[in-house]
């Protein structure tokens, strides 16, 4: 596999160079660059990230980013701006410059990977999008309008005895069209204009679809930060007949803009008598923060954690205190993506209360027998 290709600018020699080897231990290409002039010098090699450092000598990273965006060879190089400052004017006037995202140097690496991961993963997918905006404007509400998204229902169990309680929606734009994966599909919505129509459409497909076995099992939803903290979220709740009966899961934590105020509109949830599931635990101290914070009553142990565990002593070494966090609390803990018996052995012997993954049930478009 092509390792993917990262320009990390800082002016610090030992922290460029102690993060350029925690980047490469991670599977990446780095090449460093100690200044913003030789940041834009480095960067018409094209590389498929650029890590910037705000405060520079001479060319401060803003100063650089916005050079970036200027020149045609750069502009659309993803940019994550990593710098000491946290103030909110201070992340305002990096987004505003160009950057497409901005953490802190005191932010734990594992979040750094994955704001990584996800741009990485974003502009593979958006390459083509502004050639063909008004082809996936159209499809888009083409979409809603037809309610045609592909949903599947991933089973979950308890483990111990085995019993399905749950299923989990996911959602997937119409076969063989440009808006087919997911995350594509959302972040085309969000990003012209037809995302909470989309969100209200598939959850009233999936309502629909599951009819009165809903009165007999839990439905797990994804709720991104943008859904819950906007303003059209009483309309979508208010959807839901049975609120006992549906768990919003909480996804992609880091992009949360005030974290108190978060909780605030999830404790409301819950006295409606919603459930809430944090989703991939376990891939940072942050999201055992957030089981502190939240208080869900699901915790979903994240697949990578999963994966292996059974000859991983540090991965159930952190599953044992995921679980003692979750047992104090009156937590369910779920594991995420069991695919061998060995894994899902290892994982009853040690309590964990439930499970899904493609050992126990793939997804599907008809729910699986009991």
């Amino acid at each position: 596999m092509i390792k993917k290709h990262i320009l990390l600018v800082d002016d610090e020699l030992d922290i460029a160079q102690t993060m350029a080897m925690c980047l490469e231990l991670r599977g990446y290409h780095v090449e460093v660059a100690n200044s913003g002039k030789e940041a834009l010098l480095k960067a018409k090699e094209h590389p498929d990230l650029i890590l910037l450092d705000v405060m520079m000598p001479g060319m401060n990273g803003y100063e650089t980013c916005n050079s970036l965006r200027q020149d045609h060879d750069t502009k659309n190089i993803p940019i994550i701006m990593l710098t000491a400052k946290s103030a909110p004017k201070d992340k305002v006037e990096g987004l505003q410059m160009g950057a497409d995202d901005y953490i802190t140097k005191s932010a734990e690496l594992e979040e750094l990977f994955a704001r990584i991961e996800a741009l990485l993963r974003r502009s593979g997918l958006f390459e083509d999008m502004e050639d063909d905006k008004a082809l996936l404007i159209e499809e888009l509400k083409n979409i809603v309008r037809e309610r045609s998204v592909e949903l599947l229902f991933q089973p979950i169990f308890y483990l111990k005895p085995r019993k399905l309680f749950a299923y989990e929606v996911l959602t997937h734009g119409p076969k063989k069209s440009k808006l087919e994966n997911p995350e594509k599909l959302f972040q085309c919505a969000l990003n012209y204009g037809v995302f909470l129509d989309l969100e209200i459409m598939y959850r009233k497909k999936a309502l629909n679809i599951f009819g009165d076995l809903i009165s007999e099992k839990l439905l797990f939803f994804n709720a991104s930060p943008y859904v819950v903290e906007s303003k059209e979220f009483n309309e979508i709740i208010s959807i839901y007949g049975k609120p006992d009966q549906v768990v919003f899961e909480i996804t992609e934590r880091s992009e949360i803009k005030n974290f108190p105020v978060y909780c605030q509109i999830l404790n409301s949830i819950k006295s409606r008598g919603f459930k809430i599931a944090i989703d991939d635990v376990g891939s940072g101290y942050s999201s055992l923060d957030a089981v502190a914070e939240i208080a869900p009553d699901y915790a979903k142990l994240d697949m990578a954690l999963i994966h292996g565990i059974d000859t991983n002593q540090k991965k159930q070494n952190l599953i044992k205190v995921i679980l003692q966090l979750c047992r104090e609390n009156k937590i369910i803990s779920i594991a995420e993506g069991i695919e061998t018996k060995e894994e899902l052995d290892i994982l009853i012997d040690m309590g964990v209360d439930a499970g899904q993954g493609y050992l126990l049930g793939r997804p599907s478009v008809l729910l699986l027998k009991e």
